[in-house]
């Protein structure tokens, strides 16, 4: 209705302008074109463009795509009452627009000059990270802009494509991507954040997405999916070696630029900002009767207490819904380790300096040894952290769970261990000069955790409980990647134990985001959603997340 007045530029189809309107529609010879930029530098923005599509460096606003995919899941704590009031579509502009602006348009920069140069390991790159994107967004937002998108001028108002599509279209990409970093290129990557110009890990990470990609699409495929799951397998290039795993550091670099871990600037300089949640601590600290060993990386205590002022922390005189399970933690937990519930919707109270907070991994905060100290811009790390992109003990997960469901090769018992003792082992190779000998976790304390985890598989009577097991474990490694655990609960409805919202009625979970307001209101071929929506791979009943 109101969009037909706009003759505006949907995000996607932005011409190099950050701004909506191009004024001056005469060519400037002082401008550079694309085609003068330096290919490096092109692909090199194009590789900062994916870090900051999954984690917006802004502090003001942050809303990357990790971001959501950790709230909606209880990673971290999302606002409320109800999930319509958690979201405006507004929250999802800025991450569209980079996505579209920034990432691909430097992606596309790059793949058509680097084919006609012969530059195979450029193209090879490039592709790797298109098709990461575009299955990101379609994890996301289900029907996007492909086909029609990025045209400028000549298609202000591109049409959706269908998701599966869209997906289909990324594996092909990946094996054009694979085809090009085999070749034979003209010239070799320079400034690669990722690998350093070693092309052999870009095509395992390659083929490492499509092993998630090809777990997502068991829903739908199985047949499919078990024979090219299978395949991988086989081939033995799939990340199984820390030095093959997708990650990208920050620094501790404050200005010009501020390099440091988003999560770190959003909670350490002037107060926390986000909270943890009650659940996915509870699900470390309690759940299983022994404390997880990655505990004090993940999180650190401002106080080791839990606050007695109701002006702190409101909820303590309440009670507990009547809607939540028994063993559901409700306000806070113990020992100082406190955040919020689901969905919680009231104000903040003066709380932060106090809340738990980021710790260590992957924030580039501080290492719980019991100081409980009010965090600032000098504590831990200082923001050097990590991006948690893709390790080697998401494999072993994803592996577990193909065997599992799918009856691919390997044993599912096998890799879950694997799974989270490698897990275990990055979260503590992490910085260990930062740690305090007296709690960092013993060898039997970790053999305990695997011994316990290990038991309640074994006892697990249907392969329902023992994928839910698997899930959880998958989760709880994940910390710091809302991308994959936004997939990893759709895809299996686990954990199903997830706290409820803090009301009994909070509407419908969000199957995958509203369309941007930026995009919904000035394209004239894009409709906002309505109701739920469910990824095209996602066959799963709606309201079996809640």
């Amino acid at each position: 209705m109101m969009k037909k007045l706009y003759l505006l530029l949907i995000i996607g189809l932005f011409l190099g302008s950050c701004d909506f309107f191009e004024l001056d529609l005469v060519e400037n010879p002082n401008n550079l074109k694309p085609e003068d930029t330096d290919i490096d530098y092109v692909l090199n923005n194009a590789q900062l463009s994916f870090v900051y599509f999954l984690n917006d460096p802004d502090p003001t606003n942050w809303n990357g795509m990790n971001k959501f995919g950790m709230e909606l899941c209880r990673m971290t704590y999302m606002f409320g009452p109800t999930y319509l009031a958690g979201y405006r579509t507004t929250n999802m502009d800025n991450v569209w627009n980079f996505a579209y602006q920034q990432l691909l348009r430097s992606i596309e920069n790059v793949i058509p000059r680097a084919e006609a140069l012969n530059m195979t390991n450029h193209s090879g790159v490039a592709k790797v990270l298109k098709a990461y994107t575009y299955m990101t967004l379609v994890d996301f937002f289900g029907d996007v802009p492909y086909s029609e998108a990025l045209q400028g001028a000549a298609n202000f108002n591109p049409h959706v494509d269908d998701d599966a599509v869209i997906y289909n279209n990324c594996l092909t990409i990946l094996d054009e991507a694979i085809a090009d970093l085999e070749a034979n290129s003209a010239v070799g990557l320079a400034n690669d954040l990722f690998y350093n110009g070693n092309t052999t890990k870009w095509i395992t990470l390659a083929k490492t997405l499509k092993l998630k990609m090809y777990l997502n699409l068991r829903l739908i495929n199985s047949a499919t999916a078990t024979t090219e799951i299978n395949s991988l397998i086989a081939g033995g290039d799939l990340i199984d070696e820390d030095d093959e795993e997708f990650i990208f550091n920050y620094t501790a670099n404050a200005v010009d630029p501020d390099c440091r871990h988003p999560y770190f600037t959003y909670n350490y300089l002037n107060g926390a900002n986000d909270y943890m949640t009650n659940y996915f601590m509870w699900c470390c600290l309690v759940e299983k009767g022994v404390v997880d060993p990655r505990l004090r990386y993940y999180f650190y205590r401002q106080r080791n207490t839990i606050p007695t002022d109701i002006n702190v922390l409101p909820c303590l005189n309440a009670e507990k819904p009547s809607h939540y399970p028994g063993y559901m933690p409700f306000c806070a937990l113990t020992s100082g380790y406190w955040g919020r519930d689901h969905l919680d919707g009231d104000g903040i109270p003066p709380d932060t300096r106090a809340r738990t907070v980021f710790g260590l991994y992957p924030a580039g905060g501080k290492f719980d040894n019991n100081d409980n100290r009010q965090v600032a811009a000098t504590s831990g790390a200082q923001g050097a952290g990590m991006e948690v992109i893709m390790f080697r003990s998401f494999v072993e997960f994803m592996k577990a769970e193909a065997a599992l469901t799918l009856g691919t090769t390997g044993s599912a018992r096998t890799h879950l261990e694997n799974g989270i003792r490698q897990s275990i082992a990055r979260v503590m190779a992490f910085r260990p000069d930062l740690t305090n000998a007296a709690y960092v976790p013993t060898q039997a304390a970790i053999d305990l955790y695997v011994t316990t985890v290990l038991g309640l598989y074994d006892a697990a009577i249907t392969d329902a409980e023992r994928l839910e097991i698997i899930t959880k474990e998958y989760y709880i490694a994940l910390f710091g990647n809302g991308v994959e655990t936004f997939n990893l609960v759709r895809r299996t409805t686990y954990p199903s134990n997830l706290q409820p919202a803090l009301v009994a009625t909070p509407g419908d979970f969000y199957y995958t985001l509203y369309y941007p307001a930026n995009c919904a209101n000035n394209n004239l071929n894009i409709d906002q959603k309505t109701g739920v929506v469910q990824v095209f791979w996602d066959n799963n009943p709606v309201g079996a997340i809640q």
